[in-house]
C-alpha cells in the first residue's frame, strides 16, 4: 500500500502533450497591458499567469485538444486546477507520487488488480458529494470513447465496492502503467452522464473538485478563483488570472515588465533579460526528459539508419542545447542523466555520444552515398534532404533547429524548416505527416520503461495516415524483438528480471537509433515573489515550477 502523510509534501512536474500545455497559437489583443490585478495583502492576492493561445474559446472539457484549460498548463487528458486526478505524479522527486483524490492504493493478483481508497468529504463545486461512482463513471467513459483515452488506459473493468473504494482490473500485469492510469481527470457523473457525446462536449461552465473554479472569461484571458469549500486547506491566494500570449517572446516580455507574476516559458539569456531586472524574479527548469530530432521512419532519407547514424555522429550536441540553455544529451541510451543512472545497462554505463564528423562522412559513403556538386550527399538520384516540423510560436525549438540546419549542412545533409501552428502540430505528427520534428508530444512518465514505451514501443505502431490516439511511437518504429520485450516486461516478477528486459530494450535503441537524442529538457518555470512566496526552487525542489495546482496551494501572499 502506498500512502503519504500529506498531499502537499512533495510535487510533480509534467511536460504534457505538446499542444495541451499551450492552448492554441497566433495573435491576440492582450489585456495584460495593465499591471496584474489583485491586492498583495492577506488572502486577497491575485496572480497573473502568462500562457499561450491564439484562439481562446470557452471550452473546458479536459479531454479535448486546444481548449481554454490548456492555458492553465494542464496537459490534455490530465488533472489540473479544476478537474483533479487520483494521484499527482512526481517527476522532481521520482517515485514519491502524491496521493490526491485517492489517499492510498495497492496492487494484487499479479499486478492485474489495483484497489484505490478514496478520500471522504470531497465535494464538487456545485455542492454535490464526490464518490467512487464518479471515478467509475469517468473510466467507463474513457473505455467507451478511445478518442478521449489519451493516456492509453487499458482496463478490463472498474467497480466501486463502496463510496470510498475503486477496484480496477487489467487484462495484463499493469503496474508499469500506474502513472498513466491514475492521472486522468475525474469528472462528475451527475453532470456528464447527461452529456450525449463527451467527445464534443464544450463544458463551458466546468464543475470540478479542484482548488480553483472558473470566474470571469474573455477572448484574451480568464480568471480562476479559489474554491472556498475545497477538501484540502484552501489556497491562500484568492485567484489566478491566465492571460493569453502569442509566443514565448511576448510571454517573456510580460514577465520582464511585471505584467505577469508566473509563467512556464523558455527565456533566452534569462540571467540578463529576466533575473537581473528584479530581485523578486526567479527562473528554474529542473531536468525532466530528453529531446532531439524525431524522424518519421517511414520516409526516406531518415528511414535509412546510415543517415540517422551520420546525423548523430555529426552534430555538436553542446551547441544544439546551448541554443536554448539546455544541457547536451550524454548517454547513448537516450535516458536522461544522471537521474536514470541506475537503469543503464552495464555495457552502456559511461558510454556517451561523441561528435565525429569524419566518421559521419564515412558512414554515408560506406552506405553508398556520394557528394554532389551542390555540396550535399545523394543516392539513387535523390539528395539527402528532409524537413523539420514544429510550431513557429516555439522560439526555443526554432533556436535549436537553426543550429541544426548549419551543422547538418557541414556534413552534407540539407535540413529545411517547416513551421506550423500549435493547434496543428499534434495532428500532423499523430498521422505521420512530417519528415522529422522536435518536441515529443507525450509526457513520458518518470520511469525508464515508460520512457521507452512512450517513444519506441512497436506494439503502438500505426500506419501513415492513421492517427496515433496517444501520440506514442510517432516515429512508427517497428522491430519484432523490441515488440516482444515490451510484451514480456509486464510479466516480470522481480526487479532483476525487469532490468534484464530493459537492458535488451536499451540495446535495441542504441543499435537502431529510432530517434536521435540531442539535449535534455527542463520544465520551465518563471515567477516573481513580489506578491507571493512558496514557489519551488533548486534549494527547495518540492515540485515543478510550471504553473500547477500543487504549487498554487502552497503559495503565501506577501
Amino acid at each position: 500500500m502506498t500512502t503519504s502523510p500529506s498531499p502537499l509534501a512533495s510535487g510533480m512536474t509534467r511536460r504534457g502533450l505538446l499542444a495541451g500545455a499551450l492552448a492554441g497559437a497566433g495573435t491576440l489583443a492582450l489585456s495584460a497591458c495593465q499591471p496584474s490585478g489583485g491586492s498583495s495583502s492577506g488572502g486577497d492576492a491575485m496572480l497573473t499567469v502568462a500562457a499561450q493561445s491564439d484562439n481562446l474559446t470557452r471550452v473546458f472539457n479536459p479531454y479535448l485538444a486546444n481548449t481554454a484549460q490548456g492555458l492553465t498548463y494542464t496537459p490534455q487528458g490530465s488533472g489540473g486546477f479544476i478537474y483533479e486526478p487520483l494521484v499527482q505524479i512526481n517527476t522532481v522527486n521520482i517515485g514519491h507520487d502524491l496521493p490526491w483524490l485517492a489517499k492510498s492504493w495497492r496492487w494484487s493478483d499479479g499486478n492485474r488488480t489495483l484497489t484505490m481508497e478514496l478520500r471522504s468529504g470531497v465535494k464538487w463545486t456545485d455542492g454535490e458529494p464526490f464518490s467512487a461512482d464518479d471515478v467509475v463513471f469517468t473510466y467507463t467513459m474513457l473505455k467507451k470513447n478511445s478518442g478521449l483515452n489519451l493516456l492509453g488506459v487499458d482496463i478490463t473493468s472498474v467497480t466501486a465496492p463502496s463510496p470510498t473504494q475503486v477496484v480496477f482490473t487489467f487484462p495484463e500485469p499493469s503496474e508499469q502503467f500506474f502513472t498513466n492510469v491514475v492521472s486522468a481527470p475525474i469528472v462528475s457523473e451527475h453532470i456528464w452522464s447527461k452529456v450525449k457525446d463527451p467527445t464534443k462536449y464544450t463544458d463551458d461552465s466546468p464543475v470540478g473538485t479542484g482548488p480553483f473554479k472558473l470566474d470571469e472569461f474573455s477572448a484574451q484571458s480568464f480568471t480562476l478563483v479559489r474554491n472556498e469549500d475545497y477538501w484540502q486547506p484552501k489556497a491562500q491566494i484568492k485567484a489566478l488570472r491566465f492571460v493569453a500570449y502569442k509566443d514565448n517572446e511576448s510571454m517573456t516580455n510580460a514577465l520582464v515588465q511585471g505584467l505577469a507574476d508566473w509563467g512556464g516559458t523558455y527565456i533566452a539569456n534569462a540571467d540578463k533579460t529576466y533575473l537581473s531586472r528584479s530581485k523578486h524574479n526567479n527562473y528554474w527548469a529542473p531536468l525532466a526528459g530528453t529531446d532531439g530530432l524525431i524522424p518519421n521512419l517511414e520516409r526516406w532519407p531518415l528511414s535509412d539508419i546510415a543517415v540517422r547514424r551520420a546525423i548523430s555522429l555529426g552534430v555538436n550536441r553542446k551547441q544544439v542545447g546551448a541554443a536554448s540553455a539546455s544541457p547536451p544529451a550524454t548517454s547513448v541510451t537516450g535516458l536522461p542523466m544522471p537521474a536514470y543512472t541506475g537503469s543503464i545497462a552495464p555495457q552502456y554505463k559511461g558510454v556517451d555520444f561523441t561528435q565525429d564528423v569524419a566518421k559521419a562522412h564515412q558512414t554515408l559513403t560506406d552506405a553508398g552515398y556520394a557528394k554532389g556538386g551542390d555540396g550535399y550527399y545523394h543516392k539513387g538520384g535523390k539528395r539527402v534532404e528532409f524537413s523539420v516540423t514544429f510550431p513557429s510560436a516555439y522560439t526555443d525549438i526554432a533556436s535549436r533547429v537553426q543550429v541544426l540546419v548549419s551543422q547538418l549542412k557541414d556534413i552534407g545533409i540539407k535540413l529545411t524548416i517547416d513551421t506550423t501552428t500549435v493547434t496543428d502540430i499534434n495532428t500532423r505528427t499523430g498521422k505521420g505527416d512530417f519528415d522529422s520534428t522536435m518536441g515529443y508530444p507525450v509526457d513520458s512518465a518518470p520511469r525508464a520503461f515508460s520512457y521507452y514505451n512512450d517513444t519506441i514501443n512497436p506494439n503502438l505502431y500505426y500506419p501513415i495516415g492513421k492517427a496515433t490516439p496517444t501520440f506514442q511511437n510517432i516515429e512508427r518504429f517497428q522491430n519484432a524483438e523490441a515488440a516482444q520485450l515490451f510484451k514480456e516486461y509486464p510479466k516480470a516478477t522481480t526487479d532483476a528480471q525487469r532490468q534484464q528486459i530493459l537492458d535488451g530494450i536499451e540495446k535495441i535503441f542504441v543499435e537502431n537509433l529510432p530517434w536521435i537524442p540531442m539535449f535534455y529538457w527542463g520544465s520551465y518555470g518563471n515567477w516573481s515573489t513580489a506578491k507571493a512566496t512558496g514557489f519551488p526552487s533548486p534549494q527547495d525542489p518540492y515540485f515543478s515550477p510550471v504553473p500547477n495546482p500543487v504549487v498554487a496551494l502552497r503559495l503565501k501572499p506577501v
